[in-house]
């Protein structure tokens, strides 16, 4: 069997780690069969499109933004709860740069006009919520007034109103917020949503939208075992409260030792039963812009 020459792709000389990765590949395609015989019509030309050293650069340059954005050196494993990969291959890809799907995609996206490549990957992205994001961020004085409530040891915060989706993106705003500033403090909480369309708060437990009303009430009962054990500083709660039944006294009962924030439809005057320090946060489209959200605060 012909052996795949490698020299130099695309005009790049080969470096060591080119070499290693030029041997990886090379015993693959011979283990898979796949030739590279010029007179063969049936011969397959494989070529490296990207350097893996260009991968290598993005990633540690993706890592130390990271870092940069929560004020502390973001460690590997923190990187890889976030990412849901292992710490050590995280760090193997920063080493030698060879993340063969990550070659593939970017040697795709640099072949497209600046702005579409952009637009696909801002498409392809969750949105990110937190305080500062613009959706929040336009209101300082409820911001600033929220990243205080978020210190608070223990209490119950409430979140109403409506359209739901703003219920959801401030409640998971102050997850991801308080995860950046106390990365050791711990989060913990049930989202019976999924998440698709928001990037997801560590360590919450999301139950991907159960069908029935029956079904939602058995995952949260076989989800709270695990929360109640966690030693966390913040738990949330996104639409568990009105189908929690009994649970509701045992999320009570852990405002006691953490704070705890609720986003549902409505309580029906249950939090001024709570005797716990309660905050009420009532959600809705700020006048200014409709995909704004205005948020009123009110101490119970």
């Amino acid at each position: 069997m012909a052996k795949l020459a490698f020299g130099t792709v695309l005009g790049t000389p080969w470096t060591v780690r080119n070499r290693r990765f030029a041997t990886s590949l090379r015993e693959k395609c011979q283990t898979q069969g796949v030739t590279n015989k010029p007179n063969d019509s049936k011969s397959s030309i494989i070529q490296v499109s990207f350097p893996p050293e260009r991968v290598r650069r993005l990633l540690l340059n993706i890592k130390a933004s990271l870092g940069r954005d929560t004020g502390q050196t973001l460690s590997f494993d923190d990187w890889g709860r976030l990412t849901g990969r292992p710490g050590n291959t995280l760090a193997s890809w920063c080493e030698d740069g060879a993340a063969h799907q990550l070659q593939a995609l970017m040697a795709s996206l640099e072949r497209l006009p600046s702005a579409q490549r952009h637009q696909l990957i801002d498409e392809a992205c969750r949105a990110h919520p937190t305080l500062r994001h613009p959706k929040l961020a336009h209101d300082f004085v409820a911001v600033t007034y929220l990243m205080r409530l978020l210190n608070q040891r223990s209490g119950f915060t409430a979140i109403q109103g409506n359209p739901a989706h703003m219920r959801t993106f401030l409640l998971t705003a102050l997850g991801n917020s308080f995860q950046a500033s106390n990365p050791q403090g711990g989060v913990g909480g049930i989202d019976i949503h999924s998440a698709t369309f928001l990037t997801p708060i560590l360590r919450v437990i999301y139950l991907d939208n159960p069908l029935g009303a029956s079904e939602v009430a058995e995952e949260i009962r076989r989800a709270w075992p695990r929360i109640a054990r966690l030693k966390a500083r913040l738990f949330v709660f996104n639409d568990v409260w009105t189908k929690a039944g009994p649970l509701q006294t045992d999320i009570v009962g852990l405002a006691r030792r953490a704070h705890v924030v609720v986003a549902d439809s409505g309580f029906n005057g249950a939090v001024r039963r709570i005797h716990v320090p309660v905050h009420l946060l009532t959600v809705s489209a700020a006048r200014e812009n409709p995909e704004w959200i205005r948020v009123d605060i009110q101490q119970i």
